[in-house]
């Protein structure tokens, strides 16, 4: 998710059931004495939710933030990934 502006201490992500929220302030810094005119950045409060799988592991999942950038990894349950079956020669 690009979250420009936002740095780790103003930025919370959590799951509570089968539904993560990202949430996260933006801080723009201006000048004292400054104005501005025109800006980019529309909203400077930044929400969103997802609905996970119950495939999804949600004990596990791990949250990295660089250069405005939030990257979760959500790694799938031990039950559900995909398992190798051995083929018996009789």
């Amino acid at each position: 998710a690009d979250m420009p502006g936002i740095s780790k201490d103003r930025l919370n992500v959590k799951v509570e059931g089968d539904t993560l929220t990202i949430e996260g302030d933006a801080e723009i810094p201006m000048p004292e004495g400054m104005e501005p005119l025109y800006a980019d950045v529309r909203a400077t409060h930044y929400q969103r939710s997802f609905t996970l799988s119950s495939e999804m592991d949600t004990e596990k999942v791990e949250a990295s933030l660089k250069h405005g950038v939030l990257t979760l990894h959500i790694p799938k349950r031990e039950e559900h990934k995909p398992r190798k079956i051995e083929v018996q020669v009789d």
